[in-house]
C-alpha cells in the first residue's frame, strides 16, 4: 500500500490507482457541454460536485470514456465579474445511470482532467 504526500492510503485496482473518495457537495447548477472536437454545446444540470468530478443529468445520451468541456453557467457580481474565476473544465464520463421511474433522466459522472 502507498501513501499519498497528504497521508492518504491508496492501494491499486486493476491499473489504477485507488485513493480516498473525494468530498461531495450538492450542487444545483446549470451547465453547458460538448464532446470533444465539436461545435454544439447541449444542457445539463449539475447534481453534485468535488474537486475530483461532478454527478449530472442530461438529456443527451452519452458512452463511457466520452471526453467532455463543461462549462458552468454561473451568476455575475453587481461589479460584473464573474463568481467563478474559472468555469470551463475538461472532464471524461466514468459513469453512466437512468434514474427510476416517475423522474427517469440521464445521470452521468465525470471525472475532472488534470
Amino acid at each position: 500500500m502507498k501513501h499519498t504526500k497528504e497521508g492518504a492510503a491508496s492501494a491499486p485496482c486493476q491499473g489504477r490507482t485507488m485513493i480516498d473518495r473525494a468530498t461531495r457537495h450538492d450542487l444545483r447548477v446549470p451547465l453547458r457541454y460538448r464532446l470533444s472536437g465539436q461545435d454544439d454545446w447541449s444542457a445539463g444540470e449539475t447534481i453534485n460536485m468535488s474537486e475530483s468530478g461532478l454527478l449530472f443529468t442530461s438529456d443527451e445520451l452519452l458512452e463511457l470514456d466520452d471526453r467532455l468541456e463543461i462549462t458552468f453557467q454561473t451568476n455575475f457580481q453587481s461589479n460584473g465579474a464573474p463568481l467563478l474565476e474559472r468555469s470551463t473544465r475538461q472532464a471524461q464520463v466514468v459513469r453512466r445511470t437512468l434514474n427510476n421511474w416517475p423522474e427517469t433522466r440521464l445521470i452521468f459522472g465525470a471525472k475532472f482532467c488534470m
